[in-house]
């Protein structure tokens, strides 16, 4: 009886945690899951591997109701570089396929080369410029070209997606799965640590005090004890996105250095390494957790042309 009362007091006592100051904590999968806006639902090309990205509710203890792991913006679709989803993989006619976004009419015109594991949304002075058309899986890499009078704000929204909505894993094995970003763009700007990052949704997690302000969570287990035990009953930490976080008027200051990633753990997928070449010096890009950090917004301000 005392061996299972101790164990009552340590389950009420990560029950009964406070969140971290601004977030909000669910516990266990979405009541309900749906189509996730017109993301790819299906592959026509040469893969034979898709998985559908698919969005959810998940309920706070206070009965707030959000959508996991995101709400995706409409917008353009960048080139393919490489879609095997969609198309054939390889498309070697990507540079006279672009039309430009245009922002500034006196602008400079750029272009940019994207990766992102797995969706990203891709925001130029506040302008939406290319959207990610395959939310999950398979993998693949875009170009970009948009008009725009400097200084530049790039604001990306990136996403690692899951198949257990709520708990932040992936597959039949219950996965912690790991997300990565990079981009190099003609006006010489690159993803790396000069950029700044700050993660919206987080999870999987047990104990929510190894959150540390900032969000912090590099101090997280990659694999807590639910994982192990009852992957369905691991926790989420949300935090709300301010409407103008892509807005050049929007202070970050807040937010940390970008954490870079050495391409080996992101991804070996054909969409980036058959291109490394595209992507020059950059780096790949995320908050400080690469596996538990699910939804990260990372922005980068440069001077451009006057």
């Amino acid at each position: 009886m005392r061996i299972a009362w101790t164990f009552f007091l340590a389950a009420s006592a990560v029950l009964a945690q406070e969140p971290p100051a601004g977030g909000i904590v669910t516990q266990g999968l979405a009541v309900e899951t749906f189509s996730c806006g017109d993301l790819a639902r299906e592959c026509t090309g040469r893969t034979r591997r898709f998985v559908e990205a698919r969005c959810g509710i998940v309920e706070s203890p206070n009965g707030a109701r959000l959508q996991v792991p995101t709400e995706p913006a409409t917008g353009p679709d960048p080139v393919d570089l490489y879609n095997d989803c969609s198309g054939p993989g390889a498309n070697p006619d990507h540079l006279e396929q672009l039309e430009t976004v245009l922002i500034d009419q006196d602008g400079e015109e750029i272009t940019g080369y994207v990766f992102g594991d797995n969706y990203y949304e891709l925001y130029v002075n506040g302008t939406i410029v290319a959207r990610d058309p395959v939310g999950f899986i398979p993998f693949n890499s875009g170009v970009v070209r948009f008009k725009a009078r400097g200084p530049l704000t790039y604001a990306v929204k990136l996403v690692d997606w899951g198949t257990h909505l709520g708990v932040g894993m992936e597959y039949d094995r219950w996965n912690v799965g790991d997300g990565g970003f990079i981009a190099r763009f003609s006006d010489g700007t690159e993803t790396g640590a000069d950029w700044k990052c700050r993660a919206y949704y987080i999870s999987p997690i047990e104990d929510v005090s190894c959150v540390k302000p900032g969000p912090d969570t590099s101090a997280c287990p990659e694999r807590p004890p639910c994982v192990e035990n009852n992957p369905a009953t691991c926790r989420a930490l949300h935090y709300p996105v301010p409407e103008d976080w892509a807005s050049p008027n929007f202070d970050d200051s807040d937010w940390h250095g970008a954490s870079t990633y050495p391409a080996s753990d992101v991804t070996n997928q054909r969409a980036y390494r058959d291109y490394a070449e595209k992507f020059g010096n950059a780096d790949f890009i995320w908050s400080h957790n690469l596996d538990q950090d699910n939804l990260v917004l990372c922005r980068s301000q440069v001077s451009g042309a006057p």
